[in-house]
């Protein structure tokens, strides 16, 4: 095995309980320099959750295990385009020297596009986490084309949708990850 290490960026909205784990894991992995970006600290600190609908901390560490930092939100906070908005992040990549980014940010937010586009120019692979089956957009426009030609990798969640988006995006089955 080789001595050298990759620089390894996750993006993740906020701290939740079944990805802490893996986390954990890529941290000890020995190839790795692993670190998370929270661009909100929702879960690991008591507080609203839309999806519940109400005050939220996990009783089991989130934070434990791995390098992570907090890029402040300057959005709403709303689920709305602008309601996760984290600028810090442009620089964070930029001046990072990381070899790969894992967006778990919704492509449906200001941030994930952030990344994205922090990404492209400072040519790091951008890996793209979804549990959508399409980037076909609802609205029949194609704004997520660019998406599509500058993955490196898309990590889909479950093996169905795996199937479906390898269908959708011609992707190589070994680019694409559950």
């Amino acid at each position: 095995m080789s001595d050298r290490r990759f620089r390894v960026l996750a993006i993740a909205s906020h701290a939740v309980q079944y990805a802490a784990p893996i986390f954990r894991l890529m941290a000890q992995h020995p190839q790795l320099d692993f670190q998370v970006a929270y661009c909100g600290m929702r879960g690991a600190e008591a507080g609203h959750d839309p999806e519940f609908g109400h005050s939220v901390k996990w009783d089991v560490p989130l934070l434990d295990g791995y390098a992570w930092t907090h890029v402040p939100n300057h959005g709403s906070g709303a689920e709305s385009f602008f309601g996760l908005r984290n600028p810090g992040l442009w620089k964070l990549i930029r001046n990072g020297r990381f070899e790969a980014i894992l967006c778990y940010a919704g492509y449906l937010r200001a941030t994930f596009w952030i990344s994205f586009l922090a990404a492209k120019t400072t040519r790091t692979a951008f890996l793209f986490g979804t549990e959508t089956v399409t980037l076909t957009p609802l609205d029949g426009r194609m704004w997520k084309r660019p998406i599509k030609r500058h993955l490196a990798a898309a990590l889909s969640t479950g093996r169905p949708n795996n199937r479906a988006f390898l269908r959708y995006a011609g992707i190589d089955a070994l680019s694409l990850h559950s």
